[in-house]
């Protein structure tokens, strides 16, 4: 049993490796920028279009070698997750084995009893005809913490420093929890949803092996507005997004935008895009319907409505034709002949027909994604500001003892070594003075 703890703390300590826990984090950025460079979780005939095996792009990447690999969805691929686990589980055993002891080790009372007592760095010295008690009160007034046994001194300062490094794997172990987490458990839907409809999450786009698309609520477009700038461009488009559980209750609503989301018990509902359904159409005052439309895009990435209606049999039939939701549209023959512009609420008389556009009807994109890891990943954030701001902070240690007469002085830093000699020279110039004095 001794033997058998024995190695695997002996395991545990190699895997806390210094050099290993980078060679994994140089890895891990590699493939994060290959995960950039190589669009993610698009559909299989869009690699085999773009990485054609008759001609792989770079002489080597191919969709085989896409799929083989599983480069087109890097961050959620096994191998990935395993190297993640594999450098936190680095970090884990380099703070417990190395870190913690360290910390723990600078707590600690020393006190060098010997007048021959060598440091590898920092500085030593001894003066002549100091008291040992006056040192200790300069070291006092700047805020070392001082041990004084008998005729030895021990002060240190800035212990906090030591923490840096400890919060900095605690952080990056958050994150990484968080990520893998998300990986495993997240999803993310896109629905394209009509003014005054309800909604479910269908459309799944991207989902974790773990995660569980919820289905206990749904999702209703109170209403939809766009907002043009002097121009005439669209400046930001809202939607009025209410929640409702099963019983069509409320639980949540807000106006979203883009950039200013709803956020729902873990899941979070993003406006992305807009569109124009159909159009409510009278004719002669009597028939209400509908006319359905479809989208256009110009090779300038402008987008443009159209949708038909007849009149009274085949041959009498219009086009209309919009650009936004201002209400203007413009009306073309069969022959796709311009006979003229018109609003919503105009009336419009055709070869002895009437009709009447009543209302436009937009559609709304909503993003809804949900991942459980990101509070641990805000967290891990959270701490790694606190550990820079930490890992700024300099560690000193100073012993001093007093013997035949002479006080002897060891002085050492992790950092600002010019600072910390001319502070400990600043301190015994004054006692030097003083006692002269």
């Amino acid at each position: 049993m001794i033997q058998l703890n024995r190695t695997v703390w002996k395991i545990v300590y190699s895997l806390g490796n210094l050099q290993l826990a980078i060679f994994l984090l140089l890895i891990i950025a590699i493939l994060s920028s290959l995960g950039t460079i190589i669009e993610q979780d698009k559909n299989s005939l869009f690699y085999e279009i773009n990485y054609p095996v008759s001609s792989p792009v770079m002489g080597f990447l191919s969709s085989d070698t896409i799929f083989l690999l599983g480069l087109d969805h890097i961050y959620t691929s096994s191998w990935f997750l395993l190297l993640l686990v594999v450098f936190g589980s680095s970090l884990v055993s380099c703070t417990f084995s190395r870190q913690v002891p360290s910390l723990k080790l600078a707590r600690i009372w020393k006190f060098f009893k010997n007048e021959r007592k060598t440091i590898k760095s920092g500085i030593s010295f001894h003066i002549n005809k100091v008291s040992l008690a006056h040192f200790a009160y300069e070291l006092r007034q700047r805020n070392y913490n001082v041990l004084q046994q008998g005729s030895y001194i021990y002060a240190y300062k800035g212990l906090i420093g030591k923490i840096g490094p400890i919060l900095v794997h605690i952080s990056i172990i958050l994150i990484l929890i968080g990520s893998v987490l998300g990986s495993l458990t997240g999803f993310m839907t896109q629905e394209l949803v009509a003014k005054g409809d309800i909604f479910h999450l269908q459309n799944i786009v991207s989902s974790g092996p773990l995660s569980y698309v919820r289905q206990d609520f749904e999702g209703y477009i109170r209403n939809f507005n766009i907002a043009y700038n002097d121009q005439g461009l669209v400046d930001q488009f809202y939607s009025d997004l209410s929640i409702l559980d099963n019983s069509l209750i409320t639980k949540s609503e807000k106006t979203i935008f883009v950039n200013e989301p709803l956020r729902t018990e873990g899941i979070t509902f993003y406006q992305t895009d807009w569109s124009i359904v159909k159009l409510k159409v009278k004719l002669n005052d009597l028939i209400k319907t509908d006319i359905l439309l479809r989208e256009i895009s110009s090779e300038n990435n402008s987008r443009f409505w159209i949708g038909s209606m007849n009149l009274r049999n085949d041959k009498d039939k219009i086009i209309l034709v919009l650009q936004d939701l201002t209400g203007k549209y413009l009306v073309y023959s069969s022959e796709k002949k311009l006979l003229g512009e018109s609003e919503v609420g105009h009336k419009i008389s055709f070869k002895g027909t009437s009709f009447r556009v009543e209302s436009i009807i937009p559609s709304t994109g909503i993003q809804i994604k949900s991942d459980p890891g990101i509070p641990l990943v805000y967290i891990g954030f959270l701490f790694l500001i606190f550990s820079i701001v930490f890992s700024y902070t300099s560690y000193f240690q100073i012993w001093a003892m007093k013997k035949n007469g002479q006080m002897y002085v060891y002085a050492d830093t992790n950092r600002a070594i010019y600072f910390f000699e001319k502070n400990i020279l600043e301190i015994v110039d004054k006692l030097q003075n003083e006692t002269v004095t």
